[in-house]
């Protein structure tokens, strides 16, 4: 009889291993309509997310850019991040980002994971190395443990997987304007950064004429005079 978690492990593995080899072949900075495109949250707002491995060198690079970027973006504009396993052999980037989410300490540590990776070079698929790398930075192990097995976080991890199909993900890092348009690859964060406030800004534009094609509501009458 089929194990189906086997073989969705089987699928999953096979189609980020694809995408690890498409991240090196790459070409520069391209934007691609996304086909079909994702439904997003009508909220008035642009929505920005980034798919993103902390074992990815060009995500390393782009993150202090992209992190300043975001500081800057005004109230209509959210941004929300993915984390893609499967990059250069790492598998629990998910986990790791969704537990220190659910244990507040993501902001704190988002920046020092990519070190941890791309400086010190430690093993962090490796859980003994993991665990003494959250001890020295302030977060009990059994705790993370206990929140990595829960639930919420493996729901999570569920969602993000589904995300890098339903986006057609096939490198990183990649960053989506509203579910319509990709932005791929690095050759420069600038250069990224850039295509995005231009998507952003049509994004508005389109909201614009969306709102102004839309009838005025009919005024109500005059009361009549006595």
């Amino acid at each position: 009889m089929l194990n189906i978690k086997w073989f969705k492990s089987i699928v999953f593995a096979a189609f980020t291993l694809t995408a690890a080899i498409a991240a090196s072949a790459q070409k520069p900075t391209e934007i691609v309509p996304l086909n079909p495109p994702q439904t997003v949250e009508n909220d008035g707002k642009v929505e920005v997310l980034e798919f993103f491995s902390y074992a990815c060198g060009h995500c390393a690079r782009l993150d202090p850019s992209l992190e300043a970027w975001i500081k800057r973006q005004p109230a209509d504009v959210k941004v929300r991040r993915i984390p893609m396993d499967g990059i250069n052999g790492f598998n629990n980037g998910a986990a790791l980002f969704y537990s220190l989410e659910a244990m507040g300490q993501l902001d704190r540590l988002h920046a020092k994971i990519f070190d941890a990776f791309h400086v010190d070079y430690l093993i962090m698929a490796n859980p003994t190395v993991r665990n003494k790398w959250l001890e020295k930075n302030g977060v009990d192990p059994r705790k993370f443990e206990e929140i990595q097995a829960s639930f919420s976080v493996d729901s999570k991890i569920t969602r993000a997987r589904k995300m890098v199909v339903d986006y057609r993900i096939s490198s990183v890092p990649t960053m989506v304007v509203n579910g319509r348009f990709q932005v791929v690859q690095v050759d420069g964060p600038e250069r990224m950064l850039g295509s995005l406030d231009r998507l952003i800004g049509e994004a508005r534009g389109a909201g614009k004429v969306s709102r102004a094609a839309v009838s005025p509501p009919i005024a109500s009458p005059a009361p009549a005079k006595k």
